[in-house]
């Protein structure tokens, strides 16, 4: 019998010496925040924590504060993520380069898949865990590469499930935040993590709350936090679908390897249980929430904690405790190594981080630059490790994991678009890329897409140093538009149409393309371009001045700058866009064309306001003063004059400004689908050469969402001429 026991039978080890107490912390996502009132509990009452055993988020948890951070520093860090960002890799379009911006815009549906080995696949989980990864690493960047966790300023376990046959891997050395990482892999959620040629998932799968690991590592006295809740309590859901019951059997498996840890806890160990059943997995939001609900299930079991820090307080001398001496010494970047990469060349790799080499070793830094190899795309997961060579001159490794269906990537995109009285739309379509097909990084890419408006379109692009690069290809693009009375008859105010026509665009192009940082970029080339329109229908008293000039062919030279700085293309709520570009043809038809378009997006809370210019000519001059040249500029349709049908206001020039008003209805969840309810004020027309511009005006009223296939909104406008319309988009936007 000793003190400490309570009156319970105890090890006759642990009656000659002080009790080893290790602290066992349970997965459970955001709801592990409650861990920080039991560590913080136990540092008040002066109790010595022998080893710290933790899986999943007890593993990030544990593993930072055995690493030395305080558990202020901890809710503050990671209570302060943005789980959408961090916890699912959810990109700021910002982080992105120039050209993924773009071809995003081209397939907002956000599924990227591949053929791998004759089979479709798919990434590893819903989120790649990189931003996590990298978080982990910052906050362990003095942790050295390849460290014994008993070493630390507290012996560390941390616990995962091997991939290969479910068996439980208990980390106790190596790269610290790799071990904490693989304990958090999540099926279907996380993305799989590799150490040592062995692949590792969540260890909730296994032990989910790991006192048989504390016992392993003999520990006298648990104190567990347990975040979850007996089975029998659990209400049972119906089985109404698939995913329902994948969940469902996950979390049987879970609970089970729970309920046997629990019966492995000694009367005289502390069970905490806060309660916590309402939090989700991504609330960190609610750290200081969750933390106090810890401090109240804490004062629950006091009574043992203050009988514990007794037996402590009763020793003649305090407990020594492991402290690892971290090298504080300045480290010099005088070679980076990549390792992992198949498809990717090694070269691509050290030119993107080339900028750290002969530089002090930066954690910020090097955070910095690993999350550009990541937003690049070609990988899922990417970490680094220094190896010193000499002094204080050290090799950055760095080890990347290129996504599973590399090389071969292949997006969709879908879109529906119909109005009052005016045309439907549709589109389905899908892009391939296939890049790495040189070392140097040639990358070929195809687009095809079938409906109202099709395409098919062939490019290859080159980079040919930071920054720089060519691009060129081959495209066919085909518009189905109606032909409105008001564009045949000096812009009079009129919805009926008369025709419809195909207007079909060839071209094909080369480019110098510079880059500047991923905030602005500039291209120079050529271009050898033909339009031609046909009409499925004839009309009287209008046909000479269309049909006379039904193909325009020209080659030419076009330039174009690009300044996006938007948070969204097409619901921006920050940021800021410029774009102009200029095509000037010197053979064949005498064609020159603009373009100039500006917008600014700025919010205040859930009130988002933007302002929008846009410039536009498209002229072709002919022989016949009274015919027209196929255009490529129209107005009508959401933020484009929406009191008019799309195609209704058509022209050699353009001229139009728009302000819109957005009330934000709720953050859109872990996705970001944010859902707005606003008003669009426009003026504006569209207008050929010859004619009176005319200043026409839009009111609009739309609820919309940026979701993750696309746009999707339902307006109502009125303008000018008593016009008026109604409008319903879903996915891609047709634009013209």
């Amino acid at each position: 019998m000793t003190p400490w026991c309570w009156g319970q039978s105890a090890p006759a080890a642990a009656s000659a010496a002080s009790p080893a107490v290790v602290v066992v912390l349970a997965g459970g996502g955001a709801k592990g925040f409650a861990h920080l009132a039991v560590l913080r509990q136990l540092e008040r009452d002066r109790i010595p924590i022998a080893r710290i055993v933790g899986t999943s988020m007890g593993a990030v948890v544990g593993g930072l504060y055995a690493s030395g951070m305080s558990t202020e520093d901890i809710e503050r860090m990671v209570g302060g993520l943005d789980p959408s960002k961090v916890a699912l890799d959810q990109l700021n379009r910002l982080e992105l380069p120039s050209r993924t911006r773009a071809y995003q815009q081209k397939y907002p549906v956000d599924l990227e898949f591949g053929i791998k080995d004759g089979r479709v696949s798919f990434a590893r989980g819903v989120s790649d865990g990189q931003r996590f990864l990298a978080l982990l690493q910052a906050l362990t960047a003095h942790v050295p590469p390849n460290v014994h966790f008993n070493d630390l300023k507290i012996p560390f376990r941390a616990v995962a499930t091997r991939y290969r046959d479910g068996e439980m891997k208990v980390f106790d050395q190596g790269a610290l935040h790799l071990a904490i990482r693989a304990s958090m892999a999540a099926p279907a959620v996380f993305s799989p993590v590799q150490v040592d040629g062995e692949t590792y998932v969540d260890g909730g799968l296994v032990a989910n709350l790991p006192i048989e690991v504390a016992l392993r590592e003999g520990a006298d006295v648990i104190v567990a936090s347990f975040l979850g809740e007996e089975l029998d309590d659990v209400k049972t859901e119906q089985a109404g679908h698939a995913l329902a019951v994948a969940n469902r059997m996950l979390s049987i498996l879970i609970h089970q390897n729970e309920k046997r840890n629990l019966a492995l806890l000694r009367p005289w160990d502390v069970l905490v249980r806060p309660s916590v059943q309402d939090i989700n997995f991504a609330d960190f939001n609610r750290a200081p929430e969750i933390v106090e609900r810890g401090q109240q299930a804490v004062l629950m079991v006091q009574e043992k904690l203050t009988a514990l820090a007794a037996v402590f307080a009763a020793q003649r001398a305090p407990v020594a405790t492991t402290r690892l001496s971290f090298d504080q010494r300045e480290k010099r970047i005088v070679a980076i190594e990549a390792q992992g990469q198949k498809d990717v060349s090694q070269t691509y790799i050290q030119t993107m981080l080339s900028p750290m080499l002969g530089q002090e070793f930066s954690p910020q830094l090097t955070e910095r630059y690993m999350d550009e190899l990541y937003t690049s795309g070609f990988f899922d997961l990417v970490s680094y490790t220094l190896e010193q060579q000499r002094g204080d001159r050290y090799k950055l490794i760095v080890n990347v994991r290129e996504k599973p269906y590399s090389p071969h990537f292949f997006k969709s995109t879908l879109g529906f678009s119909t109005e009052r009285h005016g045309i439907t739309q549709f589109t389905a379509g899908f892009g391939y890329r296939r890049p790495w097909l040189t070392p140097s990084g040639l990358e070929f890419s195809l687009d095809a897409r079938l409906g109202t408006q099709s395409e098919l379109a062939a490019r290859f692009y080159q980079p040919l140093s930071r920054g720089w690069s060519v691009e060129s290809g081959a495209s066919i693009d085909r518009n189905h538009l109606p032909l409105y009375k008001s564009a045949v008859f000096n812009g009079e105010e009129s919805s009926q149409k008369l025709a419809y026509f195909n207007q079909v665009v060839q071209s094909v192009d080369a480019q110098l393309v510079y880059d500047f940082e991923r905030k602005m970029n500039v291209k120079l080339g050529v271009a050898s371009s033909a339009i031609r329109r046909s009409f499925d229908t004839a009309f009287d008293g209008s046909d000479s001045l269309f049909t006379s000039t039904n193909l325009v062919k020209y080659e030419g030279v076009k330039a174009q700058f690009q300044i996006d700085q938007l948070d969204s293309f097409s619901f921006p709520t920050r940021g800021y866009f410029l774009g102009g570009s200029l095509e000037k043809g010197v053979s064949g038809a005498l064609y020159s064309g603009g373009r100039l378009t500006a917008k600014w997006a700025q919010s205040v809370g859930p009130h988002i306001f933007n302002m929008g210019v846009n410039l536009a000519q498209d002229r072709v001059t002919l022989d016949c003063d009274a015919c027209r040249s196929p255009s490529r500029l129209i107005l009508g349709g959401f933020q484009n004059m929406g009191a008019y049908r799309m195609g209704q206001l058509i022209g050699d020039q353009l001229a139009h400004v728009q302000t819109t008003y957005m009330y934000r209805l709720n953050d859109g969840g872990l996705l970001n689908q944010k859902t707005y309810v606003g008003t669009v004020l426009e003026a504006g027309d569209a207008w050929y050469k010859g004619d009176p511009m005319r200043w026409r005006y839009s009111g609009t009223l739309f609820v919309a969402m940026d979701s993750k296939i696309g746009d999707i909104y339902l307006g109502a406008a009125a303008g000018s001429g008593n016009s008026y319309n109604l409008f319903l988009q879903l996915g891609r936007r047709f634009n013209f």
